[in-house]
């Protein structure tokens, strides 16, 4: 597979100012690093590092840099993408550091891990994936960095866990993870406790029988009677 060419051009001058004013004229600074690779500043076009991001599968690329200085010597020099920084408002691109690498060196990396089915501890028993690591080191040339590593969960079951000494490393590579790191488990689903609900306990209300008119009048009657004759007396 060739490799991606990215354009580049020497950074001579430091400093925020200087920095500012290169992104104002659409120009995203840089550095290149590495083993046998002396820090060096950059300055590459914003387009056209979009365009070699966006139309690769992970940042972690191969890329060709081609460093096309002005009056000085121009170079050429395999790296990996290793780190993007973005504007936390508007995400755009702010800065990118770039490894310079031999290609003839075995190097660690992380690559994407993609799980494939559905457990049937969750599908049929209600259980809960927990998926710890979504990108596992593995050490390879870096002429055969593999795209990601895949492995099939559709068999888990309640209490199942998988660890990194159960993945299959892709051609070439070798998985470099500790061997015990829980990568993917299926849990017991949490019981929910019902709500207890408190209701006041409300006093009876004592409903009294309404009289009828007749007997309360003779009720009053027999009152004023008993009252009239208290006084003859």
């Amino acid at each position: 597979m060739q490799r991606p060419t990215l354009s580049v051009k020497p950074r001579p001058q430091t400093g925020s100012r200087v920095v500012e004013r290169g992104r104002r004229q659409g120009l995203v600074p840089g550095v290149v690093y590495g083993k046998s690779t002396a820090p060096t500043n950059v300055l590459i076009d914003r387009r056209q590092l979009e365009k070699l991001l966006l139309g690769q599968a992970s940042a972690h690329s191969l890329v060709t840099l081609r460093c096309e200085a002005d009056g000085g010597p121009a170079w050429e020099k395999p790296v990996l993408v290793k780190q993007v920084q973005h504007h936390p408002v508007d995400g755009a691109i702010r800065h990118v550091d770039f490894h310079a690498i031999v290609l003839t060196e075995q190097i660690r990396i992380k690559i994407p891990l993609v799980l494939a089915g559905e457990a049937v501890g969750v599908k049929q028993d209600g259980g809960i994936l927990e998926h710890f690591y979504r990108e596992i080191e593995v050490e390879c040339l870096p002429t055969e960095i593999p795209k990601q590593i895949d492995h099939d969960i559709s068999q888990l079951k309640i209490g199942d866990t998988v660890h990194a000494k159960d993945l299959i490393a892709p051609p070439g590579a070798r998985i470099t993870a500790d061997p015990a790191a829980v990568i993917v488990s299926v849990l017991t689903p949490k019981e929910e406790k019902p709500e207890e609900v408190t209701e006041a306990v409300a006093e009876p209300e004592v409903i009294r029988e309404k009289k009828p008119e007749a007997e309360a009048e003779g009720e009053a009657a027999g009152g004023k009677g008993e009252k009239k004759e208290k006084e003859d007396k």
